[in-house]
């Protein structure tokens, strides 16, 4: 099996591996308008600036079911708000930066991280929060689980999910901060 490694992306010029949640509220949409003016990036509007507002409260929404789920499953986290990942790539990130010079990434490696610290599911959790159909959260031992039952290739653990939910996504939510120092960035 080939090493797994969690994605996260992000435009060039933001400061990475940070949640705007973490921020105190009014300092949360202070930023919010500084990176909508700053970044012409095409997904900017339907977060921040103008539409910040219904973003954070979907976003506080999900991050509470996500944070209450992950302690049900076992997780302890040691924040309040994960930092958000994908396993192995992220197609529609692939997709919409191809060829621009906006995409930075920073990997982990799953296997640095302990069960207890990592969260995941399937397909997006700010588009899952309210969709009846949404899975579960699971831990890092299910995850592997699942990529046994898919001859440990991850590309045919992600054609599963997408069978299953229409997207080729595994998110990652990250509860302890400690793993930040090993990230690899591309």
């Amino acid at each position: 099996m080939n090493d797994i490694y969690l994605v996260n992306y992000r435009v060039q010029n933001i400061e990475p591996l940070k949640n705007i949640m973490r921020l105190p509220k009014k300092e949360a949409f202070e930023l919010s308008d500084k990176l909508y003016k700053e970044n012409p990036y095409d997904g900017y509007e339907q977060r921040f600036g103008p539409n910040f507002e219904k973003y954070y409260n979907h976003r506080i929404k999900t991050e509470k079911w996500l944070y209450e789920e992950f302690i049900e499953i076992g997780g302890k986290p040691q924040a309040k708000h994960p930092l958000y990942f994908f396993v192995h790539k992220w197609d529609v990130a692939e997709k919409v930066w191809e060829g621009k010079a906006i995409k930075v990434i920073e990997k982990i490696e799953l296997n640095e991280i302990d069960v207890c610290d990592v969260s995941f599911l399937f397909g997006d959790s700010m588009a899952m929060l309210n969709n009846p159909n949404r899975s579960s959260l699971f831990l890092k031992n299910e995850l592997l689980e699942l990529l046994a039952k898919n001859g440990n290739n991850i590309e045919m653990l992600l054609d599963s999910v997408n069978q299953q939910i229409g997207q080729r996504i595994i998110e990652a939510h990250i509860w302890n901060d400690k793993y930040f120092e090993t990230l690899r960035t591309e």
